[in-house]
């Protein structure tokens, strides 16, 4: 847990800086399957595109990528995410609009961002086209994630789903969905989430 304060309170700075011994290391083992995959790449230009608070950046993607560069759309989120990772690089953008030239990184991860577009297509084409190869995604699992959230009493009246998550995918509906542009490598499962390796079209 970061001895950072808060500058804001967002969900995502609610769900890492959590007190709870269990959610804590569900999340720990979360970064840990990102950064095995991230590492097997080879890449060397790495974005982590909706990096929020950069959590996931200083946990999964620095170790392998000291140069990984951030990209969120909430600059009170990058403040944040600076103050976190004072050697990263960072940049206010939006996902479904990216502000770089195609190819422009060897590996692109998005973690827990496509569930809360609208237009989830876009945001998938943009990452598409600003990797040069690798693409490294995750969404929560559902029903999985919903059913965990509810059981703890969280979002009940919306039966446990996350008032932000616009789409809702299983382990298998969310690999079809990438699958219609680029190559599923590998899939992992850490509870409660989906995390996909991919290959962009050459």
């Amino acid at each position: 847990m970061t001895n950072l304060t808060p500058m804001h309170s967002s969900s995502n700075l609610r769900k890492h800086t959590s007190g709870n011994p269990l959610q804590r290391a569900l999340i720990a083992r979360f970064h840990r399957a990102v950064a095995q995959l991230a590492a097997q790449t080879g890449a060397r230009r790495a974005l982590d595109a909706g990096c929020g608070e950069g959590f996931g950046l200083q946990a999964a993607l620095v170790p392998s990528f000291p140069a990984a560069l951030g990209l969120d759309l909430s600059v009170e989120s990058l403040q944040f995410a600076r103050r976190l990772n004072p050697a990263s690089p960072f940049v206010a953008g939006s996902l479904t609009a990216l502000p770089f030239p195609d190819g422009a990184f060897d590996l692109v991860a998005c973690l827990e961002v496509l569930e809360h577009l609208e237009r989830p297509e876009q945001g998938l084409e943009e990452l598409c086209r600003v990797s040069a190869r690798w693409l490294l995604l995750s969404v929560p699992n559902e029903p999985l994630f919903r059913g965990a959230n509810f059981l703890r009493g969280k979002n009940m009246r919306q039966l446990g789903n996350d008032p932000g998550h616009l789409n809702h995918w299983s382990a298998r509906s969310f690999e079809r969905f990438v699958a219609r542009r680029c190559h599923v490598v590998a899939r992992r499962q850490p509870f409660p989430w989906t995390l996909v390796l991919c290959q962009t079209a050459s």
